[in-house]
């Protein structure tokens, strides 16, 4: 059974306000109503933010900061085969500052389970250096045997709304940078550049004049990480774990990325897996404007009912709904792909939405009255098993209105 994500089509860049499109030559009280909607419009998501902030409060017991003392875990992913961050944490230990929201269109979606140990995988083009496909502790990886060299994904450009999300692993890497992650445009002109570890402790990220350079605090630098972006328009966010460690507003100086570089190189033979590339979310100004919002953005360990601390922005925004809209109630549906037993699927798809109820009561202040749970397992796929991509679609978590 694969990791669950239950990522919404929510916003990432939290709940913006979609203004309905000006009405042309309507008439005076057409102009009206329009004006009358744009202003309820305006109130309605400035009272939504306000409920989040809210509901971040309560769960962190702060305003603005999230507490310290965050359980150190490597990574979150999206299969339950991957590992991941171990046990559930606390909510309160992630910053509000991490707010990725996975795509909810997947694009492109690679474990490497479909290649043969040793091989380079078959969905990448190599434009440097040796990679293979390689296994540690059950896992399959994609390791960078030369001293340095390139991937990409064999997808058509980058959407206006777009997240990547992969976990990397590294030793011995000294003072070298192990990960270099870059926007390229179509003619491989270097748009934007990100990279780890830099200085031996940091992540840099730079856009032509542009750059930040974060230092990694509370966690080890080598070893495993969940690395992910997330690109709305001309700008980029990047997140290491459970820290936002840059944002950039505009990257178009350079150009327009079209594609996405990896580049490896360290004595370690440093290590990515479990890529996930997907359009989306799309910023809403309601989440359930049409009955339900459906989102791959709450995560759980492998087999495991328990909900991982980074599915904290889904849950900041769920909360803040409940806390604008006082007589919303809400039925929370887990839903998984078809890998493993049929009916060991429909057990654990039916704890992990109690699961995310409970979370959203006991620490996000939202009465256990206003949920019902349940849960399909893999009866209702939203796409084909037969691929990654699919599977990683099917496994999500939706909320509905009652």
């Amino acid at each position: 059974m694969r990791r669950t994500r239950i990522a919404p089509a929510l916003a990432c860049f939290t709940l913006l306000a979609l203004v309905a499109a000006p009405v042309a030559h309507s008439g005076f009280m057409d102009a009206v109503k329009q004006k009358v909607k744009e202003k309820t419009t305006k109130k309605a998501v400035d009272a939504t933010d306000q409920a989040m902030d809210d509901a971040e409060k309560t769960a962190t017991g702060k305003g603005d900061k999230a507490a310290p003392g965050s359980d150190a875990s490597s990574s979150a992913k999206d299969t339950e085969a991957s590992g991941g961050a171990k046990g559930g944490g606390k909510f309160s230990a992630v910053s509000t500052k991490f707010d990725f929201v996975p795509g909810d269109s997947v694009l492109f979606y690679d474990d490497f389970t479909q290649d043969e140990l040793g091989e380079f995988p078959s969905r990448w083009k190599l434009n440097s250096g040796t990679f293979e496909v390689a296994e540690m502790e059950g896992r399959r990886w994609l390791r960078c045997t030369s001293n340095d060299g390139e991937i990409r994904m064999k997808t058509t450009g980058l959407p206006d709304l777009w997240t990547l999300e992969f976990d990397f692993y590294g030793v011995d890497l000294q003072a070298s940078i192990a990960l270099n992650v870059s926007g390229r445009t179509n003619s491989d002109q270097q748009v934007w550049l990100a990279r780890f570890p830099y200085s031996g402790s940091s992540f840099n990220m730079v856009c032509g004049p542009i750059g930040s350079n974060t230092p990694i605090e509370g966690s080890a630098i080598e070893g495993r990480h969940h690395v992910m972006f997330m690109g709305r328009g001309t700008a980029v966010k990047a997140y290491l774990d459970r820290e936002r460690v840059a944002n950039i507003p505009d990257v178009s100086a350079q150009g327009t990325a079209d594609q996405i570089g990896f580049a490896l190189g360290a004595p370690g033979k440093p290590m990515i897996a479990n890529v996930r590339f997907a359009q989306g979310p799309r910023p809403p100004k309601d989440l359930l404007a049409e009955g339900k919002l459906v989102t791959h953005g709450i995560l759980f360990d492998t087999g495991s009912d328990v909900v991982l601390p980074e599915s904290a922005p889904v849950l900041r925004q769920v909360a803040g709904y409940m806390g604008t809209n006082a007589d919303v109630k809400l039925k929370i549906t887990g839903h998984t792909d078809n890998v493993g037993a049929k009916d060991g699927n429909l057990d654990l798809s039916k704890r992990r939405a109690a699961s995310v109820a409970k979370v959203l009561s006991t620490q996000f202040g939202v009465s256990a009255d206003r949920f019902q749970t349940d849960g399909k397992g893999d009866s209702q796929p939203v796409s084909s098993n037969a691929k990654p991509e699919g599977r990683s679609m099917n496994r999500r978590v939706e909320f509905a209105k009652l």
